[in-house]
């Protein structure tokens, strides 16, 4: 476009030369010619986005991506310094930046930044390694007052103890539907045996607990449901005695779940040697599960894409590759692999979706497909 404008102003002056129409206009042409020659020569300016190279503009503003201030690019032969790239590598080869690099790993595209361009943008990375984890659960909590399961556990007696008057199948048929009846109020086969076996009051569910015993109810979610297991230690606090703390185990669970609050009752046990606890009390529940070597990596690192989970290991000082991973329990700030990782890695565990947003930029929605 410029050669052309440039041979128009070419034929404007050879037309009005060999017209001679006059000294004055040949020197007004003469100096638009100069300064539109000096103009072209001049070297065209270039601002960059600082996040995404890639991007460059022939004017101030901002990045359609990231909304950063554009930069204005120096002139690399008059300057040494220039802003860190990210550039991809194939065969050990340097490409330019924006082309897509493979592994002979294992085929599939890596990342590569510089070290300024990872402390600009904040990667921190962590080792996949074996760690003992302790998994705390609070349960919303109450010493027990269930009138109608006491009256269900009479009931029950008073069917087992008249059996013997009433004919075989009656009885036997009788029994059976109070026996449903305790087992979905939460009780499992044994602990209706030593309800009504004498060894249990059930008048302990309405009065409170007896020979140093308290009953208290609480309420666990239905996803941690696998985790809460019969027999595992439990701590009951409540603010009316809140320097003490009562010691005991889970005895059972319900086993239907609670439509609106997502939540099954969970029975307990607890020392009360002076039967301070007393019905309806309100309290707190913890519960404390360990799990003793388990691999895990920090639960930033994981991206969910919706189809699948992946983090970006870092494969040697400057270079990332996305895997898709398996990811088992979540212990606090951490998280369970159960496939695609290997104790000694090291994973990016801070800015991971910028890089994976890098990844997506340069490599396209198909950046996770492997």
């Amino acid at each position: 476009m410029i050669e052309h404008m440039f041979n128009g102003v070419i034929g404007i002056w050879q037309r009005i030369t060999s017209q001679r129409k006059g000294k004055t206009l040949f020197l007004m042409m003469t100096a638009f010619l100069v300064l539109f020659t000096f103009s072209c020569a001049k070297k065209k300016e270039i601002y960059y986005c600082p996040m995404h190279t890639f991007y460059t503009s022939d004017r101030p503003g901002t990045c359609p991506i990231c909304n950063m201030d554009l930069v204005k690019k120096e002139d690399h032969s008059e300057h040494s310094d220039h802003s860190p790239e990210i550039t991809m590598k194939e065969d050990d080869h340097e490409m330019d930046t924006g082309k897509i690099g493979k592994s002979n790993a294992d085929d599939s595209s890596e990342i590569y930044l510089s070290s300024e361009k990872q402390q600009s943008i904040g990667i921190r990375t962590e080792l996949v390694s074996r760690r003992n984890l302790i998994k705390k659960i609070s349960l919303y909590s109450s010493v027990a007052y269930d009138p109608e399961l006491y009256n269900a556990l009479l009931e029950y007696k008073q069917a087992v103890q008249s059996s013997g008057l009433l004919p075989e199948s009656s009885s036997s048929l009788g029994i059976a539907n109070l026996q449903l009846r305790l087992k979905q109020l939460g009780l499992s086969t044994g602990q209706i045996q030593v309800w009504t076996s004498g060894r249990r009051d059930p008048s302990e569910l309405i009065i409170g607990g007896k020979s140093g015993r308290a009953h208290i109810y609480s309420q666990v979610y239905e996803t941690e449901l696998s985790m809460a297991k019969p027999g595992l230690n439990i701590r009951f606090k409540t603010d009316v005695f809140p320097d003490k703390e009562f010691q005991g185990k889970i005895k059972s669970i319900d086993n239907i779940v609670d439509k609106n609050s997502r939540t099954l009752r969970l029975r307990s046990e607890v020392i009360d040697p002076g039967h301070i606890l007393k019905p309806q009390m309100f309290g707190e529940a913890m519960i404390e599960i360990s799990f003793p070597k388990l691999l895990t990596i920090p639960t930033s690192a994981v991206l969910d894409t919706g189809v699948r989970k992946i983090v970006y290991v870092q494969t040697n000082a400057n270079s990332f590759r996305a895997v898709t991973v398996k990811i088992g329990r979540n212990v606090d700030t951490w998280s369970e692999v159960l496939s695609g990782l290997e104790e000694g890695q090291q994973v990016v565990s801070e800015s991971t979706f910028l890089i994976d947003s890098e990844a997506k930029i340069r490599f396209g929605s198909n950046s996770h497909n492997h």
